[in-house]
């Protein structure tokens, strides 16, 4: 079976999800990196921070693995690709209307960027579950393994 277009447009963000855990990973080994070679200091809150990030840049690696790993799965229409998207997109849509009242304590976030691009990541993952779910799609990654 051929794959639909919009199959191709979700498995496109995806890629491009995992390029920015990809460089945002870079990111945080950078900032890790930096704070055990610079000898900035050996106080506790230094270690914490060189902690953090080298900790984050690995979870961020992992997440990174997993959308890239997904993003085969829906170019590849698997069978298993499907239900973890449907799941991770309403995960995802859960996590950003919590994260969007949440972050409203700090002052260095501009509420109307904030609130655009929150606004942005729900309309793209509303519209990728609205498009998951329709039967025909849901029957394309069942169809392609047969």
């Amino acid at each position: 079976m051929k794959r639909p277009t919009g199959l191709t447009v979700i498995g496109v963000l995806m890629v491009a999800v995992a390029a920015l855990l990809s460089f945002a990973c870079l990111a945080f080994f950078f900032i890790g990196v930096m704070m055990v070679t610079g000898g900035i200091s050996s106080d506790p809150a230094s270690d914490a921070i060189t902690g953090m990030a080298i900790a984050g840049g690995f979870s961020l690696l992992i997440l990174a693995a997993v959308a890239a790993c997904l993003a085969i799965g829906v170019f590849e229409m698997r069978e298993w690709a499907w239900s973890v998207s449907v799941v991770s997109t309403c995960v995802g849509l859960g996590v950003t209307a919590i994260s969007l009242f949440a972050l409203r304590g700090y002052v260095f976030i501009p509420v109307v960027p904030s609130v655009v691009c929150h606004l942005a990541v729900v309309a793209t993952a509303t519209w990728m579950l609205a498009y998951l779910l329709q039967p025909g799609i849901k029957q394309a990654f069942s169809a392609s393994n047969a």
